[in-house]
């Protein structure tokens, strides 16, 4: 009798055991399975930021793009500008010299920053006669040049 109460609680420990065993395995599944999911939302998070991320970036590449354009517009109707502002200081007999400057930080791109100081265009005069310059903005520069016009086929048709 001993041998068979020996053997039943062999039976109920090795049961037990076995229980013992299954419930640890669905712990470590259940485990497992918040785990994954867990990694499976921080991955998806981590998407739509990323995505944000570049959807930003784009829009800024495009606002930069579109200054760029207009910037490279305003220097191909400013610039031829500026020689005809000289040559017609020479025929003034003028000792003043116009020059184009472009000011402005360049974007740092490395750190992901596509930001930057927009490049700002103005004309230099300067008037060696009395010594003095003037930085002008592109449009006050074109009314400038247009008097100039004026003047010298005033001058040009009294002549």
């Amino acid at each position: 009798m001993a041998k068979l109460k020996a053997e039943v609680q062999a039976k109920q420990d090795d049961a037990q055991a076995q229980q013992d065993a299954a419930d640890r395995e669905a712990k470590l599944r259940i485990e497992m399975e918040q785990k994954l999911e867990h990694e499976r939302l921080e991955t998806i998070k981590r998407d739509k930021e990323r995505e944000e991320r570049i959807k930003r970036e784009e829009a800024q590449i495009a606002i930069r793009q579109a200054e760029f354009h207009e910037f490279g517009q305003q220097l191909d109707k400013v610039l031829p500008l500026v020689q005809e502002a000289n040559l017609l200081s020479t025929e003034f007999s003028r000792n003043i010299q116009f020059k184009s400057q472009i000011t402005g930080d360049i974007p740092d791109f490395a750190d992901g920053n596509v930001k930057a100081n927009k490049a700002v265009f103005k004309i230099r005069v300067d008037n060696h006669e009395d010594g003095w310059f003037y930085i002008w903005e592109p449009d006050k520069f074109v009314n400038r040049v247009e008097m100039m016009r004026e003047a010298f086929n005033e001058f040009a048709d009294t002549q």
